[in-house]
């Protein structure tokens, strides 16, 4: 009897408990389904920001190509990502190429394509034409459009590959600058110095960026509001001058400092601004070392030279840039692919209309999207420091010399007099080498015969 009554409320409990159970798992269905939209809906908002490179106000003018940013763990996971080519297919809308192209290229060939299938279908004699005089020279096109494509490629890994040669000079100067040139911690005249190394470091790295760029390579659009004459005049304009003077009061220059407002005055208004900002790191250098050598000529010429190396190859690399930036690959390749191109795809319907009848239209675009494309994005790489996040490379310059500067200023950086160092014994060769290196004297009678 007692399992009999257990068996029984079981029994009258399971329909409430099915009942219970039903309504849990709709509920829970549909709040998958809301969260599996509302995650999609975030994954694409990143893959638009990833698309357009995090510069909405940018890219506002479709004529400007899109500048990468420095990548990041997120941003290598989103590349890599399985769901890459669905991401592609999804942002192709927001493509930079794509709105290069689309007018008045794609504009023309479709309607021309139109146009000509349009008249196909009323004419009794229709017009096309045989594949072998769009075949034979697409090897040649093909050609030509590698050609430049790795020829752009290889002048933005130089472009690259030089940036950041100033990136890891600019650390060796500060480095170099904070450590050697002040002797101790109570040296105002050594620090002043290495002070103002470091904020020419990071001036020259800003200017140069204005210097390479037509809008100072902002990501926020700048050129857009720039008028005409300051585009042709490039970093002479008045807007431009003042989002430079700007910048550099932001990372560099201290406005309520007057010596820093001099500084910063004649820096905007110098012909060469990243030679200026080189001469005056060579200024500061040797006036800190030439104090701090006092009556030892011969180390302040060995010292100064240890960062006249380091000014030296940010000179090569300022040099190596503008030599890019001068330079494009030349002309004749590009206004010969540019016309090449152009008939090739505007004749592409004449071949396409008997295969495909009355889709040619929608073929001829294809297939000149894919050429134009390919073609649009060489040339917009061949100038790279318009593509280049030059921003961000000048932003963690001031960030590293300030990290370094502030060290510098907690006495976390060990100066030469500062150190506590108790030697055991006059500092000699050791046995068994001595013998192998010249005296003072036989180095001076050497020195004679030489003169003689």
């Amino acid at each position: 009897p007692v399992r009999l009554l257990r068996l029984r409320r079981a029994m009258l409990r399971r329909p409430a408990t099915r009942a219970a159970t039903l309504v849990t798992r709709r509920w829970s269905s549909t709040t998958s389904e809301l969260g599996f939209f509302a995650r999609w809906s975030s994954e694409i908002s990143k893959w638009i920001t990833m698309e357009k490179g995090g510069q909405e106000k940018r890219r506002a003018s479709r004529g400007q190509p899109t500048r990468d940013q420095n990548f990041d763990h997120e941003k290598w996971s989103m590349h890599k990502d399985p769901r890459r080519h669905v991401r592609h297919f999804v942002t192709w809308g927001y493509s930079a190429a794509t709105q290069r192209i689309l007018f008045p290229d794609l504009a023309l060939i479709f309607s021309t394509s139109t146009a000509l299938t349009a008249y196909n279908c009323l004419a009794e004699v229709p017009m096309y034409m045989p594949p072998e005089p769009i075949v034979l020279p697409s090897v040649a096109l093909g050609l030509l459009i590698t050609f430049r494509t790795n020829t752009a490629n290889m002048r933005y890994n130089e472009a690259r590959c030089l940036w950041g040669e100033i990136v890891n000079t600019s650390r060796d100067i500060t480095r170099i600058a904070l450590q050697w040139m002040p002797q101790s911690k109570d040296d105002a005249f050594g620090k002043a110095q290495a002070a103002k190394v470091c904020r020419m470091t990071k001036a020259f790295s800003i200017v140069l960026k204005y210097h390479l760029t037509i809008d100072g390579g902002s990501p926020d659009g700048t050129r857009l509001e720039v008028e005409r004459d300051d585009l042709i005049k490039g970093e002479g304009g008045p807007i431009l001058k003042k989002e430079l003077r700007d910048e550099l009061i932001k990372y560099c220059f201290d406005p309520n400092d007057p010596e820093q407002l001099i500084e910063l005055d004649r820096c905007v208004e110098s012909s060469h601004r990243p030679l200026w900002t080189i001469q005056q790191m060579c200024t500061a250098s040797h006036a800190g070392i030439w104090a701090r050598c006092g009556d030892r000529p011969d180390r302040a010429i060995r010292d100064a030279h240890l960062l006249e190396r380091h000014f030296q190859r940010l000179c090569g690399a300022m040099g190596a840039c503008e030599r890019v930036h001068k330079t494009p690959i030349p002309t004749a390749f590009t206004r010969h692919s540019s016309r090449f191109l152009t008939v090739w795809c505007n004749a592409m319907p004449l071949v396409l209309w008997p295969i495909v009848g009355n889709c040619t239209p929608l073929a001829a675009v294809f297939v000149s999207w894919a050429m134009l494309g390919t073609e649009d994005i060489g040339v917009q790489v061949e100038e790279p420091f318009d593509v280049l996040p030059l921003f961000q490379y000048t932003q963690g310059i001031a960030a590293t010399c300030d990290g370094m500067a502030k060290d510098a200023k907690a006495e976390q950086i060990t100066l030469s007099l500062d150190l506590d160092v108790e030697r055991t014994g006059p500092q000699i060769l050791a046995n068994g080498y001595a013998d192998k290196f010249p005296t003072h004297v036989e180095m001076l009678s050497h020195a004679k015969v030489a003169r003689a």
